[in-house]
């Protein structure tokens, strides 16, 4: 069972790699659909993995546009997004589609909050940054929520069988 959870957490990491060449504006890419996806199908530990290197993967393709020590801060953010929305799904039982809701609201109006108090950028890249990332934020949370729908029997299914 372990090992099965293992494999799928780095194949829920590899996608978020693929995703991350899918790019949007910069280092906004479609990194964040199987970090989710991970999140609401394995849980908060699993998915804060995938989003952490998701956002790095997406980062480092970019050339760190933001610098690198921003892309760590971004990258924990975005595991601790994926994080709550686990806990939320799997421990508490929250509908996928009110967990979506809040995916979009902490990573496309709350995690850009960084910006306005990270030395050298301030409000104005806060506001730049914004529309490119609730287009994308909505993007992938929409795909995600989707996805995990469709494919939430499939995986319980086969996690069960694997007892």
């Amino acid at each position: 069972m372990k090992t099965r959870k293992m494999i799928l957490i780095a194949l829920f990491c590899a996608m978020a790699y693929v995703g991350a060449n899918l790019k949007i504006a910069g280092s906004i890419a479609f990194d964040s659909t199987p970090a989710f996806l991970c999140a609401m199908l394995m849980g908060g530990l699993p998915g804060a993995v995938a989003g952490t290197l998701g956002h790095m993967f997406s980062a480092m393709l970019s050339g760190f546009p933001l610098s690198l020590p921003l892309h760590i801060v971004i990258g924990v953010e975005m595991g601790l997004i994926c994080l709550l929305t686990g806990v939320l799904v799997k421990k508490r039982g929250w509908p996928i589609w009110l967990a979506g809701i809040v995916m979009l609201v902490l990573n496309a109006f709350i995690s850009p909050a960084i910006l306005i108090v990270w030395p050298g950028f301030g409000l104005s890249a806060a506001l730049a940054i914004f529309m490119p990332l609730l287009l994308a934020s909505a993007a992938n949370v929409i795909l995600a929520v989707v996805l995990a729908y469709l494919l939430k029997k499939p995986y319980d299914l086969i996690m069960k069988t694997s007892k």
